[in-house]
């Protein structure tokens, strides 16, 4: 009896929860998993959204082994998610932790982070007019302090700057949500252990990289995986700004896979770019996952 006892009362602990459960498993796998399944099965087939589905196999999948627009799609995804964590991370968690010793920092903080009050396409039509050559508010500063050369440059014209101006944008807009995880982060590393560092001789920049770095490594393991899933759906962005261009400079995975689908109506080759992109998500963030846990386990 006394075994059977924990059983009995296991057993009416899990009949009151499933019933809380069960709304959100329905609209889970309603809004989820049939999506997911019915992506797998419509990458297996010719179908154009309209007609019924025709049975392909695996000839969208062997047609992307052979699609060097796609490949370069790959680099241009990678480049962007590469590009951007050079960018953000220093930046999010340099006015994380300065904003924290600031007096005014608070102050500092919320102006950092009014950009992630406007919509996407709000905020990449702002920076697609701050660029602009004509009008620019960025080129009326370079022509008056007489860099004129510099000022007739098309920004978002050029393949070689185009996709900097990208990353710059959806850095400037996201940047503040990211500076607050790294300032939570700082202000859980215990006072005392700064103060004994900052006692023994070490500057600001020490305390920083061998007292709070090492005890916010978890937050910034859990941010670069989040920061690479986010990069290598990127759409609305280069949406907004670039539409892909120019001359396909800027053209990734995720704007590949929406002009495929809805501008050549290949459902079931975009299907299978969808695919992909989440298969490549999956392993890499299980990869990143063991790689950032040994590197977590050294500190």
């Amino acid at each position: 009896m006394p075994r059977s006892r924990p059983n009995l009362l296991e057993r009416q602990r899990r009949r009151l929860v499933v019933p809380f459960l069960l709304p959100a498993l329905v609209l889970y796998a309603l809004f989820m998993l049939y999506p997911a399944v019915t992506t797998f099965y419509v990458a297996l087939t010719k179908w154009d959204g309209v007609n019924a589905p025709e049975w392909a196999g695996a000839a969208n999948f062997t047609r992307l082994t052979e699609d060097s627009l796609f490949s370069s799609t790959i680099t241009h995804t990678i480049v962007f998610t590469v590009l951007g964590a050079l960018v953000l991370f220093p930046g999010a968690m340099f006015f994380g932790y300065v904003t924290q010793r600031m007096r005014l920092g608070r102050v500092y903080r919320f102006l950092i982070l009014a950009p992630v009050a406007l919509s996407v396409t709000t905020a990449a039509l702002l920076w697609k007019f701050l660029v602009d050559p004509n009008f620019g508010a960025v080129q009326s500063v370079l022509r008056a302090i007489g860099l004129d050369s510099l000022a007739s440059v098309e920004l978002l014209g050029r393949p070689s700057t185009a996709m900097l101006m990208v990353v710059l944008a959806t850095v400037w807009h996201g940047i503040g949500l990211w500076m607050m995880f790294f300032a939570a982060a700082a202000e859980r590393v215990p006072a005392e252990l700064k103060e004994a560092a900052t006692l023994d001789g070490a500057s600001s920049f020490q305390v920083f990289r061998h007292v709070v770095w090492p005890l916010m490594w978890e937050v910034t393991r859990t941010l670069l995986i989040l920061w690479m899933i986010q990069g290598l759906q990127t759409f609305a962005f280069i949406i907004a700004m670039t539409n892909g261009g120019p001359l396909r400079a800027t053209e990734v995975i995720g704007t590949y896979l929406y002009k495929v689908a809805f501008a050549s109506s290949e459902f079931g080759y975009a299907a299978a770019i969808a695919v992909v992109l989440f298969a490549a998500i999956l392993v890499l963030t299980l990869l990143s996952q063991r790689l950032t846990r040994r590197e977590s386990e050294q500190y």
